[in-house]
């Protein structure tokens, strides 16, 4: 058995489709790093943009001070703008002197009182927001302004040698990578590995005496194949994710392991507006990253067996790939906004599939629901398992069957 493995792997490594894949993954890899120069996340440090903003709320008070109005509306803005120009005064100082520590705590504090003065109606959230047909933009900002909030909270507990602009904006190496799991990474490294396996299976009967004469039994030949794609999955998800962290890391710095992320709470009930920057919760991004890589494997490890199994029903590498790109493509087919607000979606296991997402909580903000977590996708994905190693079973056990 451990013979036919190597042999497995050495013509899977060597195989055009694999250097073909791995060369896409490459190409991925460097747009991805490159894109970071253009990179402008919604809230980022721009001095020019906080100075303006400063300036004139500052003149406002000033006016006031001199010349009160008796409008309500005036004494309700200054007592707004008051401490919110006070932290923003604080922000553009320690930018000034490069003292990123006190700049987090400063900018804490500012999205902290942004939550509670922007209303829709008089002070809008952060431009980028608004984007065409976006319905939630009010919900989108209060999720980046509570994100923001926690997540320069704890950058304010590091010691300012691991911080920099760059860390402020999640620019580094790691961090770029932290976001790509929360894009749309862990889907494209679930097609390669749908693509490894689409002819595992089916290219044998083109030497069908040879394969059939091989001293293994059924299960011994499909679970060495499963072993080969996991290895080839392996190579492709631990390349990728090193050639995203080093072209990003060349340009901003590699970043460090005990980077705060922020997650948003399983607690918090998604069907409502967020309020409190309470509703996230932080924790290391290298333990973010390798429950992301954890959980793509898992998946990858579910697509190899269900693919194999479809191979030995079906026989037809055109099913196999139409079956298993309609499973792949389907949360993008079948989701909307607030999917699962009112009714329970939860157990729809392929909405599990971009596990960045999930484990971040975006999948919960998203879908109105906060039972998306990663525990139950698991136990869900686990249940696909189950069920295709029953159909294994089930079907090895019929008499005329051979894998050939």
């Amino acid at each position: 058995m451990k013979d036919y493995f190597f042999f497995e792997l050495r013509q899977l490594l060597k195989s055009k489709k694999t250097i073909g894949l791995f060369c896409l993954l490459l190409i991925y890899s460097g747009v991805y790093s490159f894109w970071q120069k253009d990179f402008r996340p919604i809230e980022r440090v721009d001095e020019t943009e906080m100075q303006q903003r400063y300036t004139v709320r500052q003149d406002f008070l000033d006016q006031q001070a001199a010349n009160p109005s008796d409008h309500w509306s005036a004494s309700l803005a200054v007592e707004m703008f008051t401490p919110w120009n006070e932290a923003e005064k604080q922000r553009l100082d320690e930018l000034a002197g490069e003292d990123w520590q006190a700049y987090a705590q400063g900018t804490s504090t500012w999205y902290q009182l942004a939550l509670q003065f922007t209303d829709e109606r008089n002070v809008f959230y952060t431009p980028d927001y608004y984007t065409f047909q976006n319905y939630y933009a009010a919900y989108d900002g209060r999720f980046g302004y509570a994100s923001t909030a926690k997540l320069m909270e704890a950058f304010s507990q590091l010691p300012n040698k691991k911080l920099s602009q760059a860390v402020m904006e999640q620019k580094t190496g790691i961090q770029a990578l932290q976001r790509s799991f929360t894009g749309y990474l862990p889907i494209l490294l679930l097609a390669v590995s749908l693509f490894l396996a689409i002819d595992c299976l089916p290219k044998e009967r083109r030497h069908k005496s040879l394969f059939l004469s091989l001293p293994l039994s059924v299960e011994e030949i499909l679970w060495s194949k499963t072993a080969v794609l996991m290895v080839a999955s392996a190579i492709a998800t631990l390349g990728t994710m090193f050639f995203l962290w080093l072209g990003s890391g060349i340009q901003f710095g590699f970043g460090s392991l005990e980077l705060p992320v922020t997650i948003l709470s399983s607690t918090f009930d998604a069907r409502y507006p967020i309020t409190d920057f309470n509703a996230f919760e932080t924790q290391a991004i290298g333990l973010f990253i390798g429950q992301c890589f954890l959980a793509t494997l898992f998946l990858q490890f579910i697509y190899c067996r269900g693919i194999l199994l479809f191979s030995a029903l079906f026989r037809s590498e055109l099913v196999n790939l139409l079956v298993a790109g309609f499973c792949l493509l389907s949360p993008y087919i079948f989701q909307r906004r607030w999917f699962s607000a009112y009714l329970d979606k939860t157990l729809y296991v392929y909405l599990y599939q971009n596990v960045g997402q999930v484990l971040s909580g975006w999948t919960r903000f998203y879908f109105g629901s906060a039972g998306f977590t990663m525990e139950k996708g698991l136990l869900l994905l686990g249940g696909v398992w189950l069920l295709i190693e029953i159909c294994f079973f089930v079907t090895i056990q019929r008499k005329k069957f051979h894998l050939a």
